[in-house]
């Protein structure tokens, strides 16, 4: 079963995109992949889990802080209870102030997608979107064009489902 990765904003929930986004993954039979969080993460995740006769899984690469007792242990408010597969790494979230290239769990929610789709997000989903194309990864935004301005122009983006739809049956094999 293919994983579709959803990036963008551990903020801003971006419904009007996420929610059909996890919806339409759910519907379609693939497994949803997230950082876990709050923001885009919860409200794909929320869509993706609450629909009916879903044959994928919630998957969510969790960031995790140090513990004595238990070696590391989900940051709060992570995962979302949307989560049903939570995945723990001791490799940290996207910090605003890390250098390019610093390892974080992004490297994670990319490597391990088939099919990347980005909406609005901050740093972190830039970074997310750099390493797709760096990966060769099927990468494709979704969300209003005024939220990626910042994207080189052979990165593809729309504000129509069915356009991202499409681009990801187009882009798994079978």
């Amino acid at each position: 079963m293919a994983i579709i990765g959803v990036m963008g904003s551990g903020r801003s929930e971006w419904v009007e995109w996420a929610e059909p986004l996890g919806r339409w993954i759910a519907c379609a039979g693939y497994d949803l992949l997230t950082g876990g969080g709050q923001g885009v993460m919860r409200s794909s995740a929320r869509a993706f889990s609450e629909t009916p006769r879903r044959r994928g899984r919630s998957i969510g690469i969790v960031p995790t802080r140090s513990d004595s007792r238990h070696g590391f242990v989900a940051l709060d408010g992570y995962p979302n209870p949307y989560i049903e597969i939570p995945i723990l790494t001791p490799l940290p979230r996207r910090e605003p102030d890390a250098p390019d290239g610093a390892l974080s769990r992004n490297y994670i929610n990319v490597l391990s997608s088939d099919v990347v789709i980005a909406l609005p997000g901050g740093q972190g989903t830039r970074d997310e979107i750099a390493l797709a194309r760096r990966f060769g990864k099927p990468l494709m935004c979704f969300g209003p064009a005024a939220a990626f301005e910042f994207l080189p122009g052979d990165v593809e983006y729309t504000d129509e489902l069915e356009v991202v739809s499409r681009f990801i049956v187009s882009r798994l094999p079978g």
